[in-house]
């Protein structure tokens, strides 16, 4: 049996992974599928709202999905969020410990296997060569890779973390659930942490597999979409025509069955492409100065400027990979 394809929107949340996974989903070849590290907990326990409007267990995608897999739902939700539970991010730290990593993972074989079932089905369904998983969770990368038999690409995607740290301050709906629940806020020195794990755990999970690696900036995608877009299908290993979708900076949303992720997934029918740069003047002066100090060593790492006014770097390291348009270091 041929390996599916899945690519792997890695590295930490409010970076645009969702309008990322969603773009990719409008060319020919590519499902969005959203953050399937949650599909379990949130899709099936807390009944959540595909992108095509209907619950994620009544869309007709995931239920057919879902009936391939199981006949017990919520049965079967309890029992992978238990064993999700069994390998989340302070058992990274274990990992090297002789003997851990195999023992959990064998321990949780339950959890990648189900999700290359559900993946394969929907793929087929979907005549879609590749799979896109915007989970981030770079450990969750490593249950996919390690316990399944997909084709993993791991896309790196990053943003300023000061950006980032105040997306993790708006206060917003839950648009994905009818419960009137919020999305989490995060503070500077929690976001901070978060970003330094989640960037840093990715890279040592994934760069030296050079050939299922590739990094991008999500200021880069933004200064020049179709570049990145010709790229992403390149490293993908489905091509991508950007023009068949894409409008200067903007394109229309036509139906998708992302699962999970941001509220933005939800009732949008278009998206222009932008530089969100209200950090630059929205932050406070304790929280710039906390999200820089704290980031220091990833923002120098991945060419952000200091001082808010400066400019990036245009280029990163040099690369031992091909596919400089990725930003590959």
């Amino acid at each position: 049996m041929t390996a599916l394809k899945v690519l792997y929107i890695g590295g930490t949340g409010r970076t645009g992974s969702t309008m990322v996974d969603q773009l990719l989903g409008q060319f020919p070849d590519y499902f969005s599928g959203g953050e399937m590290a949650f599909f379990w907990s949130r899709g099936i326990g807390a009944g959540a709202i595909c992108a095509c409007g209907a619950p994620v267990r009544d869309c007709p995608v995931w239920h057919h999905a879902i009936a391939s897999v199981t006949d017990d739902p919520d049965g079967l939700a309890a029992r992978l969020v238990a064993r999700r539970q069994r390998f989340r991010w302070p058992h990274v730290f274990a990992m090297w410990w002789p003997g851990f990593s195999g023992r959990r993972l064998r321990e949780i074989a339950e959890l990648p296997t189900t999700a290359e079932a559900l993946y394969r089905d929907v793929a087929t369904t979907q005549d879609s060569e590749v799979f896109i998983d915007s989970s981030k969770e770079p450990h969750y990368s490593y249950i996919l890779r390690e316990g399944s038999e997909l084709d993993l690409r791991f896309l790196h995607l990053v943003r300023d973390p000061r950006a980032v740290g105040r997306s993790w301050q708006r206060r917003r709906a839950e648009a994905g659930l009818t419960t009137g629940e919020m999305m989490e806020q995060r503070s500077s020195p929690v976001a901070s942490a978060y970003y330094l794990f989640s960037n840093i755990v990715s890279e040592i999970f994934w760069r030296s597999r050079t050939d299922r690696y590739a990094f991008l900036r999500y200021e880069d995608f933004v200064a020049d979409p179709a570049r990145i877009l010709i790229a992403i299908g390149e490293f993908a290993g489905a091509p991508i025509d950007p023009s068949t979708v894409l409008d200067g900076a903007s394109f229309e949303i036509g139906e998708l069955h992302t699962s999970w992720g941001n509220p933005s997934r939800v009732g949008r029918t278009s998206i222009t492409i932008r530089q969100d740069d209200a950090w630059r003047t929205e932050l406070s002066r304790r929280d710039m100065v906390l999200l820089t100090a704290l980031n220091l060593p990833l923002l120098l790492h991945y060419g952000y400027p200091i001082r808010p006014s400066g400019r990036r770097r245009t280029r990163l390291r040099s690369s031992r990979l091909r596919r400089a348009d990725l930003g590959q270091r």
